[in-house]
């Protein structure tokens, strides 16, 4: 990277760890932008339930980043109960949101972002948040989740693989 201010964007960014992560990744070296479903507390609105919520998420960071983004921290998710014996409708209607908004919108946001550092010719950071239910499951009413962070955890790895060679590096975290 530069000696320029590094532009940062963070996905769920209201509460808890995607919190945490924008305040304490803020300062003088630092313009970070944050996302939230609302868009309240001067975060970008961004609902990752709807389609296209990524890419017009990514275009106004784009924006008030002054046209880049050095590093983008898919933090956004949700952890819902789907029990095995929910409806077969509302059981899949779960499973699709899940992975919707844990793993599909984390994986346009990515491919937005190795894209971009492609086109810039510049160093980029990818930062997914997966957890620890990526490697050892979950509860028996969280197949989705884990699903969905366990292929998150592949996804950064194959994102890894394929683009160190252009400094672009992709890390995933696995809380719990």
């Amino acid at each position: 990277m530069t000696d320029k201010k590094t532009h940062i964007l963070v996905t769920g960014a209201s509460r808890g760890i995607g919190k945490s992560i924008l305040e304490t990744l803020y300062g003088p070296s630092v313009s970070a932008l944050g996302q939230s479903t609302t868009g309240q507390n001067g975060l970008i609105a961004a609902n990752f339930a709807d389609t296209g919520a990524a890419g017009g998420l990514w275009d106004s960071a784009l924006e008030k980043l002054d046209g880049r983004i050095d590093v983008i921290v898919n933090n956004a998710g949700i952890f819902e109960n789907n029990p095995i014996d929910s409806g077969d409708a509302d059981w899949l209607e779960s499973w699709n949101a899940t992975v919707q908004i844990n793993l599909t919108a984390a994986a346009e946001l990515c491919r937005l972002a190795v894209k971009h550092f492609q086109k810039r010719g510049a160093a980029g950071r990818i930062v997914n948040i997966a957890s620890r239910a990526a490697y050892r499951g979950d509860s028996p009413e969280h197949w989705h989740y884990a699903a969905s962070k366990g292929t998150m955890v592949a996804m950064t790895k194959t994102i890894a693989r394929g683009y160190a060679a252009q400094e672009i590096l992709a890390f995933a975290i696995c809380p719990g």
